[in-house]
Parts: C-alpha cells; sequence; structure tokens
C-alpha cells in the first residue's frame, strides 16, 4: 500500500510499503495483530512467521500482519551505497582509531544526504507508528493489537500515544526509554561491561575447561589485554583490530543463553592472539563475515539503521564531544565504550514533534531484570501508563516473548486471548 511520506502533509510524496497477512481460523477471529522485530532497519515482512510458533492457539484469534517500515527491505529501501558495518560501528579505543572511524562516518552520512534527497528526515519511529495506523485503516479495522520488542517496543509505546483508541491488546517487549534521546541510549556501554562481568565469574567457575581465569577479575584482565592489543587478532581472513574487538565480543553477550559460544569465542580469539591454529565457531564466522564484507542488504540495513538512529535531535553535532565523552567513558566502561560517530555528521532530523508519554492505554509491558536496556526504564514507562501491567523476569536477555523463558510466552499468550 502507499502512505504519504510526510503525514502532517498528506497530500505530497508517497511511499510503499510491503505487508503480509497470516489469516486468522473465521470462526476465532478476534482482529489484527502487527509485529515488529526491533532494529531499526531489520525488516518485518516475514515476522509473523517467527511468531506464530510462540503464539500457539492464540495464532487462530488474529490475522497476523507482518511489514517492512518505510526504508526498510521491500518498503523502498534507503541506499547510502555499499559499506561494510566495521567502517560504521567502531569503538574508540585509541585515537586513531576514532580519527579512521570519523572519516568513515562523515564519508557515509554525506553520501546519505547525497543519494536521498528528501527522505532522510521521514526515518523517525512516529512517521512508522503513523504508517501503522494507515495499515490499520486499510484492512478495515477499527482497532488493532501489536507485539514488538526492542525498538519495535518503542514503536508500540509511540503508536500508543498517538492513536490511543485503536488499541486493542498490545505487548511491548524491552522498552527503552521512549521519551529520551537516541544520544542516552545507545552512546554506552554501562549494560555491555555488566553483563560482561557477570559472564567472566560464570568462565571463572569454569576454568579448567575454558582456562581464562580463575576470578571474573583474572578473566577480564585477559580480555582487556586482547581488546587493548596493537596488534589485530588473525581469524581465518579477517583481522581483528581494537575498533572492533568490542563488537565481536558484545554479539555473544546478549542473553544469558549464549555463555559457552561466548566462552569459546574469548578462547578462541586468546588463541589466535597468541599464534595457535583456531578453528572458530560457525556463529563468531558468520558475525565476521557479516561484520567485514560488503553486502547490498546490510549495506541498505546500515543505511536505515542509521538514518532512524541520527535522526533523532539528541545527538551532539561534530565529533569533539563524541571523543570527550568517550574518553570519559573509558574510566568505568574500559571494554565498551563507544561513540556512534555517523550521528556527529548528520544534518537531517526529524520535524514531527517531541512526544510526552501518558495516558490511559492498556498495555503489557515484559522485560529481563538483567537486561543491558535499564529495566528501570520499563518501569518508569509503567507508572506513567496506569492501565499498564509489568512483567518481569529474573534474566539475562534482550527480548523475553521466547522459547527459552516459557513463563513469559504463557503471560502473553494469556494477555492476548483475553
Amino acid at each position: 500500500m502507499r502512505v504519504p511520506l510526510d503525514h502532517l502533509h498528506p497530500d505530497g510524496r508517497t511511499l510503499e510499503i510491503a505487508i503480509s497477512r497470516i489469516k486468522a481460523d473465521p470462526a476465532k477471529r478476534r482482529g489484527v495483530l502487527l509485529s515488529n522485530p526491533g532494529g531499526p532497519g531489520g525488516p518485518g515482512l516475514a515476522y509473523p512467521l517467527d511468531l506464530r510458533p510462540l503464539l500457539g492457539e492464540v495464532a487462530s484469534q488474529y490475522d497476523l500482519i507482518g511489514f517492512d517500515p518505510r526504508f526498510m527491505g521491500r518498503s523502498k529501501p534507503l541506499d547510502c551505497g555499499p559499506v561494510r558495518l566495521t567502517d560504521l560501528y567502531r569503538s574508540s579505543i585509541t585515537r586513531r582509531d576514532f580519527v579512521f572511524g570519523s572519516r568513515h562516518a562523515a564519508t557515509f552520512a554525506a553520501a546519505c544526504r547525497a543519494k536521498n534527497p528528501g527522505l532522510l528526515e521521514h526515518a523517525n519511529i512516529r512517521a512508522v507508528a503513523r504508517d501503522m495506523d494507515a495499515i490499520r485503516a486499510a484492512l478495515g479495522e477499527e482497532k488493532l493489537s501489536y507485539y514488538g520488542v526492542s525498538w519495535g517496543a518503542d514503536l508500540g509505546v509511540v503508536y500508543s500515544q498517538l492513536f490511543s483508541s485503536r488499541v486493542d491488546r498490545m505487548v511491548v517487549d524491552s522498552v527503552t526509554d521512549v521519551e529520551g534521546s537516541e544520544y542516552r541510549h545507545l552512546a554506552t556501554g554501562l549494560g555491555a561491561e555488566a553483563a560482561f562481568d557477570e559472564w567472566a565469574a560464570w568462565a571463572a567457575w569454569r576454568d579448567d575447561e575454558y582456562h581464562l581465569g580463575r576470578t571474573g577479575m583474572q578473566v577480564r584482565a585477559k580480555v582487556t589485554a586482547l581488546v587493548h592489543s596493537r596488534r589485530p587478532v588473525v581469524v581465518g581472513k579477517y583481522r581483528i583490530g581494537s575498533a572492533t574487538m568490542p563488537w565481536v565480543l558484545q554479539s555473544a553477550l546478549e542473553d544469558e543463553s549464549d555463555r559457552e559460544l561466548m566462552a569459546r569465542n574469548v578462547r578462541t580469539l586468546v588463541d589466535a592472539a597468541a599464534g595457535k591454529p583456531v578453528q572458530p565457531a560457525e556463529e563468531l564466522l558468520g558475525f565476521l563475515q557479516q561484520f567485514y564484507e560488503t553486502n547490498p542488504n546490510l549495506s541498505r540495513f546500515a543505511a536505515a539503521s542509521l538514518s532512524y538512529t541520527c535522526n533523532d535531535n539528541g545527538w551532539p553535532r561534530g565529533p569533539a564531544q563524541y571523543w570527550r565523552d568517550v574518553q570519559r567513558d573509558h574510566v568505568t566502561q574500559p571494554l565498551f565504550a563507544v561513540a556512534i560517530l555517523p550521528c556527529a555528521f548528520w544534518t537531517d532530523h526529524t520535524t514531527e514533534p517531541e512526544l510526552a508519554i501518558g495516558n490511559n492505554t492498556p498495555m503489557l509491558i515484559v522485560q529481563a531484570e538483567r537486561d543491558s536496556i535499564p529495566v528501570a526504564w520499563a518501569r518508569a514507562l509503567h507508572q506513567k501508563l496506569p492501565n499498564s501491567t509489568l512483567k518481569t523476569v529474573d534474566r539475562r536477555a534482550h527480548g523475553v516473548y521466547d522459547e527459552r523463558i516459557p513463563e513469559m510466552v504463557a503471560a502473553v499468550n494469556r494477555y492476548l486471548a483475553g
């Protein structure tokens, strides 16, 4: 279907939005359930296929609606040119890393601006929420239900504030501080540092197997030396330097079910740094391939993800503030202090008004207590929405509507079926 590029000026240019549907059982049908898997930057057209097994019998009550948000997937993706993720998502352990990253970031931001005239300011979460309501109207529904995780959770919250009377059932999983700036959300490694310490303690108890240290501090010291080494670590055809090593490590830190994978990855990296032959896990090789190689789909993902991220008005302009901040953060975040540098050079920002959270929309908020996204943000959202319900689980995870957490799957399904 087509939607306005700018919903506040609906008579202008339009965009095409790709939508999918798995139909409900007509005898049991309650309505439509839209969904979003997060990102931003990831397509959601096939996401109902992932949700259907989790929903179980509840799936028969809803038309399951997937869609690629504007500028993603099959919904007219943005084009900022071919790019490697390692050139854009970089840590700044050294001044040299920072300068190199700044140059790539500035080039990428300029290419996005040149290749997408008049589009970038419309890559924002409130515009996607308005697109969702256009989908609802096109389906002929008075109300919609929704499940979203991570950025998709934020999207659900935004929809509930813009269109509160059109919400039936809404589940937001692992939400951030929707009223805060993206700079506050992303320019910090504190959550990753806490996740690392939790994993390091786990690995220390298994030193006879992984030989990374008998205490969490010993494990941290070994990995810190790896991250801060001046020599890149060679794994296959990939040379992993200090700017990308933290991103490699974070790839297996998000969920506690990946602790063994994290330990195998670190063991591989330590051995490779010592010049030993290594056989990396398939997951590590897959991550390195995605991170280091140019791929049209990943280039489009980066274009959409950074456009939505940098479109926020809270990012400092120019690289100087980022260098000061990352230097300060290295004191408390020696492994994972980050600077999202493309946003320093971004000149297109959303024209949508700021959003204040607070109404009577019913909503189920679900969150892991030890998510890298602070659970305090979910609790704050719950306080602002008096008709909401908050359920948490004591787990290291980002996204809790998951077969590995059956009690949360049951709680979400009871709510959607109610």
